[in-house]
Order: structure tokens, then C-alpha cells, then sequence
């Protein structure tokens, strides 16, 4: 969707110009497993209208950029207090097993609030979804910052946006 591609190039452009060299990366836009099928854990990416974005990461030396700390961007969870209880029949996997293999990078706090006040200020942005131990590290909190639910896929590892 035009309007999908202006916001992230928007995006992206405004976040290098407050923090320039600045990478901004796009994880998933819509891509589709099987037409009509999102990419899982993604129930929703397939309508041109949501995205999901990368953080922004820091190592020893100062900001890394266009780094993630897994190999796609996903599953490398930031750890924070959830209310959400166990429950087998939810897509909030916590794969455990796998948080010990990925690098160890920090949020940058600084570009990754920037993104957000950006993102909250375009009017093209409806909602964006971040875990609430994220939104309370960020300082960002506006009525399109929302929590996902605890059946929906983790938001502690990318920021999910939607037209």
C-alpha cells in the first residue's frame, strides 16, 4: 500500500535527520506466507496496512546500526515484567531456549523514543503496539501506544504500527 511505503520512508527520513547514520528497519510488511495467510506469528499482516519495526541497538562501542539482536529481527525478547498468565493457546511464545543464542545488544533508548514520538505524532498511524515494561522504559505513552493483549504475538522485541 502507497501509503504504507510514505509512512516508512517518512519515518525513516525524520529519525536520520534528529540522528543521522540512523537505520530504520522494516521486519515485516505484510509479507504473506500463502495468499491471504500472514507470516506467523502475524494474524494480521495482510491487509497493506501494518508493519512491524525493528529497535534500535547499541553495543560497547555506541550505537550499531541496522543490528538486531536475532538473525530476522524477532524472537529476541527484552525482558520485563508481563501480567499475562500461562496459557497454552496463545501466540506470546516465550521460546526460553533460544534467548541465550542472541546477541547482546541494548535498546537504544534515545533513537527508539525518538521513532515513537514520530510515530505518534503522524496522523496516518491508528495504533502501535509495545509491550507496557517498553512503553514505561520509553517514556512515550499516548493513546495510540497500546498493549497487544496477552493472546497476541510479544511486542518486546520490534514496535508494531498500523495505518
Amino acid at each position: 500500500m502507497p501509503e504504507l511505503a510514505d509512512l516508512l520512508r517518512d519515518t525513516a527520513a525524520a529519525v536520520d535527520a534528529a540522528y543521522p547514520g540512523a537505520v530504520t528497519q522494516v521486519l515485516d510488511a505484510n509479507f504473506p506466507f500463502l495468499t491471504g495467510f500472514p507470516l506467523l506469528p502475524h494474524l494480521s499482516h495482510d491487509d497493506g496496512r501494518k508493519a512491524d519495526l525493528a529497535f534500535y541497538y547499541t553495543d560497547a562501542k555506541g550505537y550499531e546500526p541496522g543490528a538486531t539482536r536475532s538473525p530476522i529481527g524477532y524472537f529476541a525478547f527484552e525482558q520485563g515484567p508481563a501480567d499475562c498468565p500461562g496459557n497454552w493457546l496463545t501466540l506470546r511464545w516465550d521460546l526460553n531456549a533460544l534467548q541465550p543464542l542472541w546477541r547482546e545488544l541494548e535498546v537504544d533508548a534515545a533513537r527508539t523514543r525518538y521513532l515513537l514520538q514520530v510515530l505518534e505524532e503522524d496522523a496516518r498511524v491508528e495504533k502501535m503496539f509495545l509491550e507496557p515494561h517498553l512503553q514505561d522504559r520509553s517514556g512515550v505513552h499516548s493513546g495510540k501506544l497500546r498493549f497487544q493483549g496477552c493472546r497476541a504475538a510479544r511486542h518486546d522485541d520490534h514496535i508494531h504500527l498500523q495505518l
